[in-house]
């Protein structure tokens, strides 16, 4: 019991001295930029000023953003104020517009605003997830997928031949990963667009799938023994692979890979860091991140790439320039975090606050 004590003791003094850290300083950064902290919030209280003087400054430019920490979740707006904060019965599934708690054996659940309020039932069996504004079901089976409306009615349901393993969405297409190793595409209204099997691996499987925002280009990490990265672009009526290559990880697990907002390039979780795939010149280079238990990714606009890398003792933050500029490499002391950038702001969560630090010339 006492030796239990002494850990809780030692991880709130880590997370008081990460805190401490952003809060105290503004990190001076190359080329006259500061990476200057705004405000911190405790999601499970009341706000606390920066400093003496700091404060909110409301208005309506305010937007709403998720967070989930832990066993919380919830929103809160740019301005810091916490909009609602509450604690899932088993998942939950977020959008700026909305969200959807579920049980572990989900026979319904209720769709709603960041406030609380009901927006709409739904009465399916599964389990919901939300990409590009769109709301989706994945059946107990884990191998039928729905899309939900607004009012929570299924416009379209697709039975899949294997496990959905990974997922993607834009607007117009949602991308599914199987664990047979085949990557299909849906378009708005269910019907398949895309279908293939990259192959090649002595293991099949989709390990992460990524679709550009104008749904023209998706990717994916895919097989086992050996890994490879597999891009395809829609030409005419089909899409085609422009580029492909085996890479050096063996990643067994769900790999985090996402377009840059004017889909010009990819970002994938690599062995030691990030990969980031040029689409004009069919390059790649490199953004190296110490953690070796994974990476988080948050791409911003205009292309600022936010990650963190997942260690045993602490994580570590880098904050780039796409493709490869760094910004800011700093620690993490905190055993929760997550990540959310919009334009030059960037919003860390560390167990239970959320800062706001903001990228400024100087």
């Amino acid at each position: 019991m006492e030796e239990h004590g002494k850990r809780r003791l030692a991880a709130a003094g880590a997370v008081l001295a990460g805190i401490a850290y952003f809060l105290i300083c503004a990190i001076p950064l190359p080329r006259s930029l500061v990476l200057a902290p705004v405000w911190a919030r405790s999601v499970a209280g009341p706000g606390v000023p920066v400093a003496p003087g700091s404060r909110p400054s409301g208005g309506a430019g305010s937007t709403s953003i998720p967070f989930r920490l832990g066993e919380r979740f919830g929103y809160f707006d740019s301005d810091g104020k916490i909009l609602f904060a509450s604690t899932p019965s088993y998942g939950v599934a977020l959008s700026r517009t909305s969200y959807a708690s579920y049980d572990r054996l989900s026979e319904a659940f209720s769709l709603r605003s960041p406030a609380g309020n009901e927006l709409a039932r739904c009465e399916l069996p599964g389990y919901p997830f939300m990409a590009a504004g769109r709301l989706f079901v994945v059946g107990p089976s884990q191998s039928t997928v729905s899309e939900l409306g607004a009012d929570g009615k299924s416009l379209w349901t697709y039975e899949f031949p294997s496990l959905v393993t990974a997922f993607g969405a834009s607007a117009s297409l949602a991308a599914f990963g199987l664990l047979d190793g085949t990557m299909i595409g849906l378009d708005a209204k269910g019907a398949e667009t895309l279908h293939f099997a990259p192959g090649g691996s002595r293991i099949a499987g989709i390990y992460g799938i990524a679709v550009a925002s104008d749904g023209l280009m998706v990717a994916a990490i895919s097989g086992l023994d050996k890994q490879r990265l597999v891009v395809l672009e829609r030409r005419s009526a089909a899409f085609r692979v422009t580029y492909h290559r085996w890479l050096d990880s063996d990643f067994r697990r769900p790999v985090a890979l996402s377009f840059t907002a004017d889909g010009r390039r990819l970002v994938y979780e690599a062995p030691g860091g990030a990969g980031v795939y040029d689409r004009a010149t069919r390059s790649e280079s490199t953004l190296a991140v110490p953690g070796p238990e994974g990476l988080g990714l948050s791409i911003g606009s205009p292309g600022l790439l936010v990650l963190i890398g997942q260690g045993t003792d602490h994580k570590r933050l880098v904050l780039a320039a796409v493709p490869d500029r760094r910004i800011a490499d700093l620690p993490v002391f905190a055993n929760q975090t997550f990540i959310e950038s919009e334009a030059s702001s960037l919003y860390l969560g560390m167990d239970d606050e959320i800062v706001r630090l903001d990228l400024r010339e100087e």
